[in-house]
């Protein structure tokens, strides 16, 4: 009876093995190798990256900051830059960012997201910018420790927003929030990281005030925002938001740039869930009849977005090789992709779509 046990686990986990899709790594070499070469080639004459499809983004400043950060992620032994088109970008976020150090301001009638644009331009230039673009860092830097919205904003601990960032409104009067988010509070940390290394700031202790308002205790898993409600994107029991995929994404990674380690509570509660829901076809805790349909128009942000955290957190489990089979096929010709689907979420423009994936695709690749 032993044996024959012990020869029926052996056969299951074959079967299982059989039916577990292999990790296609010349592929995906192959798929991020296309994406960066289509990406670079959208590169503009000045520099930026201008989108053909938002009219928001047209300007660049976002687009540029976003799209070069992604592709500067990617190591020169898989794609080499070309000649010139690294300085070209950097000349181009130089030259917009305003006297206080804030991307995003150039064009009078347009706020082009001054704090996403402002944090990824700030974890660029810690990393690859020049020596004197050292002055540039502390403008940056401070630009964005003013917008946490703490007692300097007129924000004290009760207040559910306490600790976090928002869009970066101008001229907010002392005590508002305006829109806050997960979002935004964790491109804010994780570019103040990148410029604070090491350090214990206060910032990162006030965020993970913040957090703590998002992570759900029930099931460890995180909502968007305790303030701008309408941001949620998961399920309304009549009373409350329940957690889903892709902000628990975001909540994890937040709180491994607040300075937690991957095996403190709150991070295990969060990397638990997101094993808990596996789903890659869709992100979990989403309704699928949502008006917006959100659920479709975060495909690409949710599967950037987790595995960014799965591989954060060492896991090499098989949801790389889901994953890949998700991506490869949906490819165009030209290296990008897009999502039709996603134009609330600006996933049906190709330069944030293909920037999503391969967000994903070099994080499925690094483990």
């Amino acid at each position: 009876m032993k044996n024959w046990r012990s020869i029926s686990l052996i056969l299951a986990c074959a079967i299982l093995l059989q039916c577990a899709p292999e990790y296609p790594e010349a592929e995906v070499r192959g798929a991020l190798q296309k994406t960066c070469a289509y990406l670079w080639s959208k590169q503009a004459p000045d520099g930026g990256w201008h989108s053909e499809t938002t009219g928001l983004m047209k300007g660049g400043e976002s687009a540029t900051a976003f799209v070069l950060h992604t592709l500067l992620q990617v190591p020169d032994s898989i794609f080499t830059a070309p000649p010139g088109g690294k300085e070209k970008a950097l000349t181009f976020l130089r030259n917009h960012l305003n006297e206080a150090g804030i991307l995003g301001l150039s064009d009078p009638d347009i706020i082009d997201y001054p704090n996403y644009s402002t944090a990824y331009a700030l974890r660029i230039f810690a990393v690859h910018g020049a020596p004197e673009d050292s002055f540039l860092v502390r403008k940056m830097t401070a630009y964005l420790l003013g917008q946490q919205f703490t007692e300097q904003r007129g924000i004290d601990t009760t207040h559910t927003g306490y600790g976090a960032w928002g869009f970066g409104e101008l001229k907010l009067p002392p005590g508002e929030t305006a829109h806050v988010d997960l979002s935004h509070t964790r491109r804010a940390m994780e570019a103040l990281r990148a410029a604070l290394p090491g350090e214990s700031h206060p910032a990162f202790q006030h965020a993970a005030r913040f957090l703590k308002t998002l992570q759900l205790p029930e099931d460890g898993g995180f909502i968007s925002s305790s303030v701008t409600l309408g941001t949620n994107k998961g399920r309304w029991d009549g009373a409350n938001f329940h957690s889903y995929a892709t902000a628990t994404c975001d909540g994890l990674l937040a709180l491994l740039a607040a300075g937690y380690s991957r095996n403190d509570p709150t991070v295990q509660a969060a990397f638990q869930w997101l094993k808990r829901y596996p789903e890659l076809d869709s992100p979990a805790g989403m309704p699928l009849d949502d008006p917006n349909q959100w659920h479709r128009a975060m495909f690409f942000y949710h599967l950037g977005m987790r595995a960014e955290a799965f591989a954060a957190m060492g896991y090499a489990g098989n949801w790389r090789a889901k994953m890949a089979h998700i991506l490869l096929p949906k490819q165009l010709p030209d290296g990008s992709f897009v999502n039709p689907a996603g134009a609330i979420n600006k996933e049906n423009d190709p330069l944030i779509a293909s920037s999503l994936v391969l967000i994903a695709l070099s994080a499925i690749s690094s483990l």
